[in-house]
């Protein structure tokens, strides 16, 4: 059994319900992190397949980010042996949520996707050395390449598959234009702290100030 799946979603929750019924491997613990606060009239949310464990659905004031939503449900399960981050808007081809997780270990890093961490397993002894993602990433891009570089600098194996998950890569930016324009500005932002970055090791601090100037919310 899949310990624990962490699906943050902002929008396009008919997406979400894709990704949840893609879910045809038992899973003990699936943790929905509601950024855009609309699950509730857009999307049923229960997955279909009755084999899992237990859904936490947690309703967001506001937009937690990427980085800060994986953190958050890492913290909430800290006994699992790794988690499963799972975009919303990517879904696993039939029967091959078994097949990726049969290649999960504690300490590996294991991605599949386009790009890549459109699905990704972190073991808990990769967090117990590396620590958790950057939350000053904000609201999205680069908390993955950043935690990737760190893993890779600190000796941890990163295994990769193909043909495991599909994508709608993008949709969140796509379907609000809103989104669009203020990830422009975001995206550079982002790209700017990860070469700041370059050099350290460490998981790095939430910032009240940067996180109201990167806001979409």
């Amino acid at each position: 059994m899949v310990p624990v799946v962490i699906i943050p979603v902002l929008n396009r929750y008919d997406l979400l319900e894709r990704c949840l019924d893609s879910l045809d491997f038992p899973v003990d613990k699936i943790i929905i992190i509601d950024n855009g606060g609309k699950i509730e009239e857009d999307c049923l949310v229960m997955p279909r397949h009755s084999r899992h464990g237990k859904t936490y659905i947690l309703d967001m004031p506001s937009n937690l980010g990427v980085a800060t939503s994986w953190n958050l449900g890492i913290k909430m399960t800290p006994f699992a042996s790794g988690w499963i981050l799972l975009n919303s808007d990517a879904w696993f081809m039939p029967n091959k949520l078994e097949q990726f997780w049969e290649h999960c270990y504690p300490n590996e890093i294991h991605l599949t996707g386009s790009p890549e961490w459109a699905c990704a397993w972190i073991g808990s002894s990769v967090v117990k050395d590396v620590g958790l993602f950057c939350e000053a990433f904000h609201p999205a891009y680069f908390e993955d390449n950043d935690y990737e570089r760190r893993a890779v600098r600190l000796g941890k194996t990163i295994r990769k598959s193909q043909d495991i998950i599909m994508h709608d890569n993008s949709s969140t930016l796509l379907s609000d234009v809103s989104y669009q324009a203020k990830n422009s500005a975001t995206f550079n932002s982002n790209h700017e702290l990860f070469k700041l970055r370059n050099a350290r090791l460490d998981a790095g601090q939430w910032d009240l100030q940067r996180r109201l100037d990167l806001s979409w919310d």
